[in-house]
C-alpha cells in the first residue's frame, strides 16, 4: 500500500512537471503571445496602423480612396495574412515634418498602434534645408515612439523627391532608429514607365503609381514578417534637443492697423497691418487659417526679413506653417505684416490674413 501511494505521488508530480514545461514551451512559441506587428501578422491577429504624412500620405492623386496605396495595402494584408488592418491618419496636403510633428502632439492618443508610416520630404525641401528637416524628422520619429512604444516604423521616401541630401537624411535617421525605409523612387524607376504614366501631375501618384506603392510595401512587410524582424526602437538622439515640444503662443505683444480679434483669430484685409509676438527658441512656426481668399504676409524676426507666407489654399483649413529654425537661443520678436500682394491662385477680390498664434519651442 505504501509503495502504491509513493507511485501515485510520483505520477502526480511528474504529470504537473510535464504540464508546466508544456505551457512554458507554448508561451515561447512564435505567435503564442504576439507583441509586435510581425508576430501579430504571423499569428493572424488584426492590427492598428497610423499614417503621418502629406498629400501622398493621404493618397492625393488616386481616382478614389479604393485606389489609394493604403487601401490596396489593407487588401493585400487581408488576403495574404488573413487579418484586418485598422487605419488611423494624421495627414495634410502640403504638410512638412514640422506640421506633422505638431499635429501628432495635438492629436488624441489612439491606443495601441502596431505600425506607423512616416511620409514626408517632398514639401519640406521647399521651406527648409536638409539639416533643418533632419531635426524635425528625427523629432517626429522620436515622438511617435514615445507615444506608441510598441509600434514599428516604416519611413517612405516619396517618388518625386529628387533632393539627395533629403533622401540621405531620411535613410540615415531611419537606420539609426531601426525604422524600415522604403525608397519609392526605385520601384518607379524599375517599372520602366515615365513619370507621366505613373503620376497625376509629375508629383502625386495616380492609380498605377499607388499600386506600385502598395506592391512594394507588401513585399517589404512580407520579408520582415518572414525574417521575424525586430521593430524600431527609441535609440539615443542624433540631434541635441531632439525631443521637441512645440508650444502655441497666442499672446500678441503689439498690434498695428485694423486687425480685429474674432473667435481667437486675428483677422486683417489691409496691407501694412501688423502683429508682433515675442518668443524664445531656436525655431518658429505659425498657426493660421488658409483659404481660397487668402492673401500674403511678410515675416520679420528682430527686424530682419525672413520670408513671405501665402494664406491661400483651395479650401478653408487651419494650418501649422513652418517659418524658420536655427535661430540663436534667447528672446526674439517676430512681426507679421500684411502684404499688398496676393497669391496668383487667389482669383477673388479679397485677400485675407487670419493668424491664431505662433508655434515655437515649449519652455522647460
Amino acid at each position: 500500500m505504501k509503495r502504491r501511494k509513493i507511485g501515485i505521488y510520483f505520477f502526480i508530480i511528474t504529470f504537473i512537471y510535464g504540464l508546466y514545461h508544456l505551457f512554458d514551451s507554448l508561451s515561447k512559441v512564435e505567435g503564442a503571445n504576439p507583441t509586435n506587428v510581425y508576430q501579430k501578422l504571423s499569428a493572424k491577429e488584426n492590427i492598428n496602423y497610423l499614417i503621418i504624412g502629406d498629400s501622398i500620405g493621404r493618397g492625393s492623386g488616386a481616382t478614389s480612396k479604393s485606389s489609394a496605396w493604403f487601401t490596396k495595402l489593407e487588401k493585400y494584408l487581408q488576403s495574404e495574412f488573413g487579418i484586418k488592418a485598422k487605419r488611423h491618419s494624421i495627414v495634410q496636403s502640403g504638410a512638412t515634418a514640422f506640421e506633422g510633428l505638431y499635429k501628432l502632439q495635438q492629436s488624441e492618443h489612439l491606443g495601441e498602434i502596431d505600425l506607423a508610416f512616416i511620409v514626408f520630404g517632398e514639401n519640406d525641401r521647399k521651406y527648409m534645408d536638409e539639416k533643418q528637416f533632419s531635426f524635425f524628422y528625427e523629432g517626429l520619429i522620436r515622438k511617435t515612439k514615445q507615444l506608441y512604444p510598441d509600434t514599428e516604423i516604416i519611413t517612405i521616401t516619396e517618388n518625386p523627391l529628387d533632393d539627395e541630401a533629403f533622401v540621405q537624411e531620411i535613410s540615415f535617421i531611419s537606420k539609426h532608429y531601426g525604422a524600415k525605409n522604403v525608397d519609392m523612387r526605385k520601384p518607379f524607376e524599375l517599372s520602366g514607365l515615365p513619370a507621366e504614366e505613373l503620376t497625376k501631375d509629375l508629383v502625386h501618384p495616380n492609380d498605377d503609381g499607388y499600386k506600385i506603392y502598395a506592391d512594394t510595401l507588401i513585399k517589404k512587410i512580407r520579408e520582415l514578417a518572414g525574417s521575424h524582424a525586430e521593430i524600431a526602437e527609441l535609440s539615443a538622439p542624433i540631434h541635441e534637443n531632439a525631443d521637441i515640444e512645440i508650444a502655441s503662443i497666442p499672446h500678441v505683444r503689439d498690434i498695428s492697423g485694423s486687425f480685429i480679434h474674432k473667435d481667437g483669430i486675428w483677422v486683417s484685409r489691409k496691407a501694412g497691418d501688423s502683429l508682433e509676438y515675442q518668443f524664445s527658441g531656436p525655431f518658429l512656426g505659425v498657426d493660421m487659417i488658409r483659404s481660397e481668399k487668402g492673401g500674403k504676409v511678410d515675416v520679420f524676426i528682430d527686424d530682419v526679413y525672413i520670408t513671405s507666407l501665402s494664406a491661400w489654399w483651395p479650401l478653408t483649413k487651419e494650418r501649422y506653417q513652418y517659418i524658420v529654425s536655427g535661430l540663436e537661443e534667447g528672446q526674439h520678436l517676430v512681426k507679421f505684416i500684411v502684404s499688398n500682394e496676393k497669391s496668383m491662385n487667389n482669383s477673388s477680390d479679397d485677400a485675407i490674413i487670419q493668424i491664431s498664434s505662433i508655434l515655437t519651442k515649449a519652455e522647460q
